[in-house]
């Protein structure tokens, strides 16, 4: 028994804390590790939130443009197109390119989206995104239908670029879509 109590502190006299050291350089790599990994998980976030809200834009967007579709659909005669603001439909040529233009532009010469078809309602349609998608329509040249020349007029078609417009639920991704509608009266 002797013997034992003198190799104890023969034993703690020889130990220079090695595995202190050792722990706590492991300690410090785990530490790393464990902070990039919630840096890493931290950017996938963002990314997958800024991806929501430019599908979301994209989305609005389209509403838009189908609404203004709808709007030349439901007209019963041909619109006469205006060149000032508040205009339904404008004249060919008059306005500079709308993918352009900002926030202030779009809620003076724009219509906002009502799928209802009530222009008169003011309420958001769509409370997921930043505001309500916005779209214009422009009267273009018109196209004639037939390749026939006659005495009788020409059947023709009238053309209109419809473009939409709408920010995503942060506001910070915008989306401008354009398409051609053509229809005959």
């Amino acid at each position: 028994m002797s013997s034992l109590t003198n190799t104890t502190p023969a034993t703690r006299r020889t130990q220079h804390g090695a595995i202190l050291v050792t722990s706590l350089l492991l300690l410090l790599v785990l530490t790393i590790i464990g902070i990039t990994a919630m840096q890493m998980t931290q950017m996938q976030e963002r990314m997958a939130g800024s991806t929501r809200d430019v599908n979301l834009a994209f989305q609005g967007a389209e509403a838009a443009l189908r609404d203004g579709e709808a709007l030349i659909r439901r007209q019963i005669a041909r619109p006469i197109g205006c060149v000032t603001a508040p205009c339904d439909f404008w004249s060919d040529g008059i306005l500079p390119d709308p993918s352009q233009r900002g926030d202030p532009w779009w809620n003076v010469n724009a219509l906002e989206l009502e799928p209802d078809g009530d222009r008169t309602t003011t309420t958001q349609d769509m409370p997921e995104l930043n505001a309500d998608p916005r779209f214009i329509v422009e009267s273009l040249p018109v196209v004639s239908d037939t390749l026939t020349v006659g005495h009788e007029a020409p059947a023709v078609k009238d053309v209109y670029r419809v473009t939409g417009r709408s920010t995503g639920g942060s506001g910070n991704a915008r989306t401008v879509l354009e398409s051609t509608f053509t229809r005959r009266y």
